[in-house]
Parts: C-alpha cells; structure tokens; sequence
C-alpha cells in the first residue's frame, strides 16, 4: 500500500505557537449522489491507487495506481466517459520507474506524463511520458545527490511551451530536495536546492518538499516543504522567482497551527493560497499530533486556520491532497481518515465541503466496504457539477476504487 508520508515524518518534533485560527462548525450531510466507478483488483489494472485524477475535454478521467504487494509496480489507466477501466501502461518497477505517486498532466497531443517514487537508474524514480497509444518513454531519470533531485512526490506541471516543472523530496546539493525544471528534449535544469545553510536543527528556508508547484502569473512559482522553516521543523510556504527563493510562511506545528504540507497549493481571486496541513489542532489521530487542517495565507503573510479536523464526531481527519474552489468561494476536499468507522479505528476517510464562513460539510464519510476507504488523491471536477476522485483502499476487491460524487 502507498502511502506519500515519509518515514522521516515520525521523527518531526510538533508542538505550537500562535497562529490565526478558526475552528469551524461540522455538518454531516451525505451527498445526494455517490458511486463507484470501477474497483481495482490484483490484475492488470493495477491497485491501491494514492493520486487524484485529471480529466479532458471528452470527460475521459485518467490517472494512475501505485502498485504494492500483491499486485504489480503501479499502473497508468483511462476511464472513458460512460466507459470501463482501461490499463494503458503497466510499470515493471526497473529502469522506467516504480509506483507513480501523483496525479498526471496532459498535453496538447494527448500524451501524459508523470513521476514515479522508486525505479530509473539508481531506484530515485523517474519522470515518464504515456503516449496515446500506451507507449511509454522515460523522460529523465533522477541521479540524486548533489547533481539532481531524487524522488518526486508531487505533481508535476507543464507549461505552454512544452516545459515541465515540479519538486523532489530528496537530493540535490544539500539533500533537502529539489526544484526542477524539464526542456522538451529531457533537459534537466535544477532551479533551486533546498537547504543551502544547515542550521542545526532545521533547515530555515524549508525542506523535503512533498507537493508540486504552483504557476504564478509572472513566471514565478509557490510551493510548499514539508519540513523545515521554523524551529519546530513543520515546513513552509515558498516563491521561486529567478532561482531565488523567498519564504512566504513557516508554519509552527500543533496545536494552533499545523504541520507537514503535502498537497500542491491553490490560489484564490483576492491572491490567497489555500492548502492543507497533514497534522495540526489539538491532540488525537496518528500519533497524537493533531488531525490536520486548512489553511488559508493572505498576500501579506497572515495565516487563517480555516478549520481544524478533529476526527470525532464524523468529521475527517489527516487531508494529504490539495483543494479545489468553486466559483462560490467553496473549498472542496478529501481526507485520509476520520468520518466512518473501522480502518484501525483511525476512520476510512472523508469527503468535504468547506464554505466562505469557515463551516464544514462532510459530503461523504468512506467505510470500509465496497465504496473505498482512505483517499488520498484529491478530487477533479466535471464542470456540470460533478466531482471525482480515488480512494487508496477499499473496494470490491479491496485494492481501491474511482467514485464519482455529487454534492
């Protein structure tokens, strides 16, 4: 089973400073429609899918499975719209990569491209491209420390001119990770290599970035760490600009703030990001260092907790993907645990709604069964109102499922 928290997660000290922060009121409410695309078996089209999906004009989703024991090194699948399942390429966990992580990015000509946690040349994964026609090329191979990243959690994104850009969570010159850049002909450029000055016991401009980038308007790029920053090691927001990089916020860790971001940001009208904290609130979910939170950063720097999860109650806990928002000022979700029970006691997972107001709705709580447990990807809208996402675990089989859902 993938799981996109590093093992160097325990060993993050968490405790709290002040931050803004307000604790939302929880609705359960069940989603006027829910159901279940496909449930991923031990076969050819692969399981325990750990990334949200992306969807095209036509309505065909496409994303990926992470692979793991019993089955296979991880998959690239389709979905067509009003269509079943459909592997387009199956990873042989060798030189072109094993268990791709993340969700995919689509060009112009329908050719996919994404990353890979382990496999390539020295097993630090590698970025692939899937041609429509299920021919898959490596587009580089990650070398690691100090000439190259290693390891790419987060997704990666493309520009127009064919460039592809994203993060690892190691290597580089210090090992505290990468930005990177990749020209059309597979060039690598390193942008940035986190944690230039080692200051004992952090790393003040952030490390170990687990998400992927934001553009900005102006050729800039934001992102987040998941370590580093203050002292209490909780990680950062950033901006990129030039190969100069600038730390936007540093979060302090539980109770009053939060820690360990690991999906990608989004930003609002007013030039807000919106992001989540994988621990953060008061004591309770893994390990006792909180269920995690929203947040929101203003253009100035304040941070807003928009809401705490608390895993009680039928509330989530523990968000590892990112947000969507509506043209509402809506924020839309999921979370790893919390919500139902079973799953260890720890709940199978949430989907939620989060309004202007800061109030909550949990649209779905995930029990173990035939519906999925355990989302880690994020979801994807349809444009008609519709959303759709994976979850880990679960299923007919066991080995996950694509839903649908409609608030």
């Amino acid at each position: 089973m993938m799981f996109r928290v590093l093992d160097i997660a325990s060993k993050c000290i968490l405790s709290g400073l002040f931050a803004v922060a307000m604790l939302a009121h929880v609705n359960t409410a069940q989603a006027t429609s829910f159901k279940v695309l496909h449930s991923f078996s031990t076969g050819l089209d692969g399981c325990y899918p750990s990334a949200g999906l992306i969807i095209d004009g036509a309505g065909n989703l496409y994303g990926t499975t992470g692979g793991g024991y019993p089955c296979n090194c991880g998959t690239v699948f389709e979905i067509p719209a009003h269509g079943s399942e459909t592997p387009l390429y199956d990873f042989t966990c060798g030189s072109n990569g094993d268990g791709p992580d993340d969700s995919l990015v689509m060009d112009q000509k329908g050719n996919l491209y994404g990353a890979t946690i382990g496999g390539g040349s020295i097993g630090c994964g590698v970025i692939f491209k899937v041609t429509p026609d299920g021919t898959e090329k490596t587009v580089h191979n990650f070398a690691g420390q100090p000439g190259d990243g290693c390891v790419s959690l987060g997704a990666i994104i493309l520009d127009a001119k064919g460039k592809l850009f994203g993060t690892t969570s190691g290597g580089g010159k210090n090992g505290g990770g990468t930005v990177f850049e990749l020209a059309p002909d597979g060039t690598e450029t390193v942008l940035y290599s986190f944690c230039p000055r080692r200051t004992p016991p952090h790393c003040p401009d952030g490390a170990y970035p687990l998400a992927g980038l934001l553009a900005g308007a102006t050729g800039n790029y934001y992102g987040t760490t998941g370590y580093g920053g203050s002292r209490k090691n909780s990680g950062t927001v950033f901006e990129l600009s030039g190969g100069t990089e600038t730390v936007l916020y540093k979060f302090h860790g539980p109770p009053n703030d939060g820690a360990l971001p690991q999906g990608s940001l989004i930003m609002g009208e007013s030039g807000s990001f919106y992001g989540t904290l994988d621990f953060g609130g008061n004591a309770g979910c893994l390990g006792d260092a909180g269920c995690g939170a929203v947040f929101k950063l203003a253009p100035d720097g304040t941070e807003t907790v928009l809401h705490f999860f608390t895993g009680k109650h039928g509330d989530g806990g523990n968000p590892i993907a990112g947000l969507i928002l509506d043209s509402a000022g809506n924020l839309y979700g999921t979370t790893q645990y919390g919500g139902g029970r079973g799953c260890s006691g720890l709940g199978c997972g949430t989907v939620f709604e989060l309004a202007p107001d800061g109030t909550e709705t949990v649209l779905h709580s995930f029990e173990r069964g035939n519906n999925g447990a355990n989302p880690v990807g994020g979801l994807v809208p349809d444009g008609a109102g519709n959303f759709y996402g994976t979850a880990e675990t679960g299923g007919a089989n066991g080995f996950g499922t694509v839903f649908e859902i409609t608030p």
